[in-house]
């Protein structure tokens, strides 16, 4: 017997003629093995009372004390071979046989059953099995020890007709880096230790093949690397007859692109980590996902050809004239993504992420089953099991968080305060959860609006608790991963709860929990309007004070009020409801100046878009500047008036020379908007918006569809920026880019753009 750690990185089941087996591939240390579980069963349950008794299905039934939440009783019935459930869903369907759980993945069951968060520790007997070291029926535990994984970044680089000219490969292993180009020539030769030469492309992609199995990496990223890297070699490969064998078992790599979801691959024993969705999920946000900009702005460098215009040009001559100027250029782009990766800590973050939510990586972002996986089992140690996804009643719609609606117009001296973890404490506080939704007959507690739950029947609450702590522990640690990884799913818990792909849905939680954070934001404005300070806006957990000049700067003061919040809020849910308050209040920051616009098209002020000033720096929520959909034009026209009109500096001269400026070419570098588009250019039919139509005269050829497009406003209309043109509709910036950012401030003096600025802004010089 030996006993070893290691991580899961992917998931696999399989029919065998001794029944279902369970696969995971796992890494220690960048030592490769793997998991087999033999003679496992498929789970799932019917109603006692049902007559499920097919006869072209090998099954057992036994009843197992559990309930549903109907809290009717209900067996278990157990599958050998996957392939029969299926034909046992069509049996139940047939027959109006309800069923429980049928649609929870063996793996994961079998995973979260047993409380296994992506680290584990065995036992078991090694074996060697494919250039493989297998461990059959193990003993497994859960485990915490620390992770390291070894990773290989993918680039490629093609021509304009189709043809491959290189791929680099960049690998890195606890630290240490080694670089690969290999690239098309008319010799066959190494080149140097980072470049080799091969003279056509079967010959290239074999050796592809090899040296990616030969590093034998835990992690493949890259940029946009599943929908033209990973697409492009893979017709390639078919092309010339070839596998595209990358899997640790010698299999293939599996992609798809999943309509509005986007590119997705699967390699057994491997994880693709793809940038720009990876860096979206992890919630960071930038101009655009462009590599050079995200580089740019992370790193401080960008790529060695940042001209979209120019680049397949200079590509072109590179590979006719300077290879090694090419190789250059493609192995930076692979450096570039780890480099990314390194300096935002994104590797540790999604380990930290496996180990709190439980969900492997090529999983990591599907919330219900990350919930399922800490619920579930507790709910059946309770005696319970939980509905099918399918099965869920999606009933009346849940109200979102308050909003106190602005008063327009300029602040000054404004404090905010917020609620840590709103929603996650008053999950606590109330004991709201499913579970103690259907026991709410036992020692029952009601919700401002009346929901009722159960005072002592309940689970997420503890689950809440833990977490909590585990991130306290994290912050005192300074460990921003793990805290990112605990906030990330602690918030989730409400959104899972409110959506209807939760097998646990009902209209019921998700609106206690929204209808309570209304109740404590607007007792948290009683508060202060009792203390003679004016609240000028809320927003679901924040709320923005005025307080006197010397208050303001008063740091204890604010702490002071803070401390007197939690306890008002404590006293106040004791009394009203015989409820412990778990609900913790901050004090955020302060700003000198406040600015909150009037609505577009309404007389009403704007909600969640504001600008704050403190000491000569500005703060923008919800306004253009901090838009991607929005031109630089108009963003550094936002920033530089706010700066004014905070300064008290007039702006009328200023705004007149932006525009004679922008009349006369000075800005048309600024000029460009950017646009994801949700689906093919040529799939809009009906309505056909603005950047579509620049879209639709992209001449785009590749392996994967236009998902964005950079265009300008020409006097005949949209055009890509592919098209290099060369004039602009000034006046459609004038008016949709100028003047509703300049309106927002005139207005609020009693001025108007229009009346200011009529005719050729030239006239004014």
């Amino acid at each position: 017997m030996k006993t070893e750690l290691g991580f899961i990185l992917t998931s696999h089941y399989y029919d065998t003629h001794n029944g279902l087996e369970l696969t995971y591939y796992c890494t220690n240390n960048h030592n490769p093995f793997v998991i087999k579980i033999q003679n496992e069963r498929v789970v799932f349950f019917v109603d006692n009372d049902s007559k499920f008794n097919p006869d072209h299905i090998k099954f057992e039934r036994k009843p197992g004390g559990l309930k549903s939440f109907a809290h009717k009783s209900v067996d278990t019935i157990y599958l050998n071979q996957y392939k029969d459930l299926q034909l046992a869903r069509e049996y139940c369907e047939t027959k109006g046989i309800r069923t429980y759980e049928v649609d929870v993945p063996p793996t994961e069951r079998y995973l979260m059953e047993r409380f296994v968060n992506g680290n584990i520790e065995i036992q078991g007997v090694p074996e060697e099995k494919n250039g493989l070291t297998t461990y059959l029926n193990p003993q497994i535990r859960k485990s915490s020890h620390a992770v390291s994984l070894s990773l290989i970044s993918l680039d490629i680089e093609t021509g304009s007709n189709g043809d491959l000219y290189s791929i680099a490969l960049s690998y890195e292993k606890e630290g240490q880096r080694e670089n690969l180009v290999l690239m098309m020539s008319n010799e066959n030769r190494k080149v140097s230790n980072e470049l080799t030469y091969f003279d056509n492309e079967k010959k290239l992609l074999e050796s592809f093949i090899h040296t990616f199995n030969e590093y034998d990496p835990d992690l493949l990223i890259g940029w946009h690397v599943i929908g033209f890297d990973l697409m492009f070699l893979e017709r390639k490969l078919v092309k010339y007859g070839l596998g595209f064998t990358i899997g640790r078992n010698n299999s293939k790599i599996k992609l798809d692109e999943r309509r509005g979801a986007g590119f997705f691959a699967n390699i057994t024993g491997r994880i693709v980590l793809d940038g720009p969705p990876v860096l979206r999920n992890a919630f960071y946000q930038f101009k655009n996902f462009k590599l050079d900009t995200v580089a740019s702005e992370v790193l401080g460098t960008g790529k060695d050809i940042a001209s979209d215009a120019g680049k397949v040009n200079e590509i072109e001559r590179r590979f006719k004239e300077d290879k090694e100027a090419l190789a250059k250029y493609n192995i930076l782009d692979c450096t570039l993504v780890t480099d990314i990766y390194l300096k935002l800590g994104i590797f540790d973050l999604m380990i930290k992420r496996v180990q709190i939510s439980g969900l492997l990586m090529d999983r990591i972002g599907v919330s219900t089953a990350a919930f399922d996986h800490h619920f579930l089992p507790l709910l059946h140690r309770k005696g319970y099991i939980g509905p099918n996804r399918v099965d869920i009643i999606r009933d009346e719609t849940t109200a979102g968080g308050l909003v106190i609606e602005p008063k327009a117009g300029l602040h000054k001296n404004v404090a905010i305060f917020d609620f840590k973890s709103l929603y996650p404490s008053i999950i606590r506080s109330f004991n709201i959860d499913p579970y103690s939704n259907i026991k709410s007959d036992t020692n029952p507690l009601k919700t401002p609006e009346g929901f009722e739950f159960s005072h002592t029947e309940h689970l997420l609450p503890s689950i809440i608790e833990r977490l909590l702590e585990q991130r306290e522990f994290a912050k005192q640690n300074n460990n921003k991963n793990l805290s990112q990884a605990i906030k990330i799913l602690m918030n989730s818990f409400y959104g899972v709860m409110g959506s209807t792909r939760c097998r646990f849905y009902h209209s019921d939680l998700p609106t206690a929990i929204t209808t309570t954070g209304h109740y404590i934001l607007k007792a948290t404005m009683q508060f202060f309007e009792n203390r003679g300070h004016e609240v000028i806006y809320g927003d679901t957990d924040s709320i923005f004070v005025k307080l006197n000049e010397s208050q303001v700067k008063d740091k204890d003061y604010c702490q002071e009020l803070t401390n007197e919040i939690d306890i008002y809020i404590k006293r106040l849910l004791a009394d009203e409801f015989q409820v412990t308050s778990y609900l913790e209040c901050e004090f955020e920051k302060t700003f000198d100046q406040i600015f909150f616009s009037m609505s577009r098209g309404s007389n009403t002020a704007a909600k969640k878009r504001y600008a704050g000033y403190l000491d000569g720096e500005i703060e923008f929520k919800g306004m253009e500047t901090v838009r991607s959909d929005w031109t630089e034009l108009a963003k550094n026209f936002q920033r530089t008036i706010y700066e004014m009109y905070f300064q008290g500096e007039e702006m009328e001269q200023f705004i007149k020379k932006y525009i004679a400026d922008l009349e006369e070419g000075k800005f048309d570098d600024l000029l460009v908007y950017t646009k994801r588009l949700s689906k093919a250019p040529e799939e809009y039919v009906k309505n056909i918006p603005i950047h579509v139509k620049a879209a639709l005269k992209v001449n785009h050829t590749g392996p994967y569809r236009l998902k964005e497009v950079s265009y300008v406003i020409t006097p005949s209309g949209p055009e890509p920026i592919q098209s290099n043109p060369t004039s602009y509709d000034y006046q459609h910036y004038i008016e949709k880019q100028i003047k509703p950012l300049a309106d927002d401030i005139l207005n609020s003096q009693g001025k108007h753009f229009d009346a200011i600025f009529t005719g050729s802004q030239l006239a004014f010089f």
